[in-house]
């Protein structure tokens, strides 16, 4: 049952993540027909995040109140039939509006369903969140492959309602095939500690680089002279090569703790800086590994910070002040190559990770003289 339960939530993300990847992939697409510069293209992801962010909180408390399954199936249903509502977008506002709904329904996912996988799987929880954690680079790399056809076949507002029906079978099985509710806190209570602001300000910074560069890698790649076939092929191969990112992650998390937040921070600023210098196809395959390592990392060691009784509400916050952050890295970015062009504006990813990484350096110091005191 734990393997099916597994599966089943994996796979309800990676098709959280395919809907909301749709966007990048379609960007010179949607620019050339609305008219929109890469600021505004920036805020079609703005429009999903925001809310997905405001709802963190009470996703994670609610789920542990109420039922996290219960609680995963609603926000499965309900954030494929608003992202199929594209469909009838014809205007930029109609589209951020469908963008919003898509975005409220699909934040219900994240909190919990990480409270659901690290309560069941407790002993190895990082490994557990690795496998949890291919739904970034696995829903962003079959969201291209679904959706460049169709938009050069037919056009690019069908291929949302073709997402919506893969991700609604995957509700539909959830719904059956797990029997009740499989783990709900005796008590629940509504309190953040302390301890993981710090964390949650890092995860701020790295989730504005993680969106900021994967919003707009494509328009990167073909403004440095690659074509659009290719460039969204190599969108796809740094989101297969994440697969492996994120088992690598969540298995180092298990050998070594805290210290694999490190390892993998400086890693991406080493290897978003070669991207930004040199737009070489090459760093695509180590950054791929680095880059989707965070997530399963980031994770494992929120929920070390959370009790029972408040596991759902800690891991809402920590990844809701990560998308708050992730809210500003695609408008930000687009406003830097609007002013500065893109291998200027791309230096900025970098600076994030280096940033993020400091604050961790900061976290550790601070708890290390906490624990010297008592």
């Amino acid at each position: 049952m734990r393997k099916r339960l597994l599966l089943l939530v994996s796979l309800g993300w990676v098709f959280n993540y395919a809907h909301r990847m749709a966007i990048p992939p379609l960007i010179p697409m949607i620019k050339a027909e609305l008219g929109i510069n890469n600021a505004e293209a920036g805020l079609l992801m703005t429009a999903l995040l925001l809310p997905y962010a405001l709802i963190q909180v009470p996703a994670g408390y609610i789920g542990d109140r109420f039922g996290r399954k219960r609680l995963l199936v609603l926000s499965i249903i309900g954030y494929s039939l608003s992202s199929a509502l594209i469909i009838f977008a014809r205007g930029y506002w109609e589209l951020l509006a469908v963008r919003a709904l898509y975005g409220l329904f699909s934040g219900l996912y994240y909190a919990p369903a990480t409270a659901l996988i690290s309560e069941v799987y407790r002993e190895r929880k990082g490994s557990a969140l690795g496998v949890f954690m291919v739904g970034p680079p696995v829903g962003s790399g079959i969201a291209p492959l679904i959706v460049v056809p169709i938009a050069m076949s037919l056009e690019w507002r069908y291929a949302f309602p073709a997402l919506a029906a893969m991700s609604l079978a995957i509700g539909i099985a959830l719904a059956f095939a797990i029997k009740g509710e499989v783990s709900k806190p005796l008590r629940v209570t509504f309190s953040i500690p302390r301890n993981v602001f710090l964390l949650s300000a890092a995860n701020f910074i790295v989730l504005a680089a993680f969106f900021g560069l994967l919003t707009f890698l494509v328009s990167f790649l073909v403004n440095s002279g690659v074509s659009l076939e290719t460039a969204s092929l190599l969108f796809s191969l740094l989101s297969v090569i994440g697969i492996a990112g994120s088992l690598f992650g969540g298995g180092l998390y298990d050998r070594i703790g805290r210290r694999s937040i490190a390892v993998v921070f400086g890693l991406n600023a080493l290897l978003t800086l070669i991207l930004a210098l040199t737009a070489s196809p090459w760093v695509i395959i180590p950054l791929g590994l680095a880059f989707y390592s965070v997530g399963a990392i980031v994770t494992a060691y929120t929920s070390e910070k959370a009790t029972g009784e408040n596991l759902g509400s800690v891991m809402g916050f920590v990844n809701m002040i990560g998308f708050f952050g992730a809210t500003v890295g695609p408008y930000l970015v687009g406003l830097l190559i609007d002013g500065f062009g893109y291998e200027k504006a791309f230096l900025s990813i970098p600076a994030m990770y280096l940033l993020a990484w400091g604050i961790i350096r900061v976290e550790e110091k601070l708890e290390k003289k906490e624990i010297s005191r008592t």
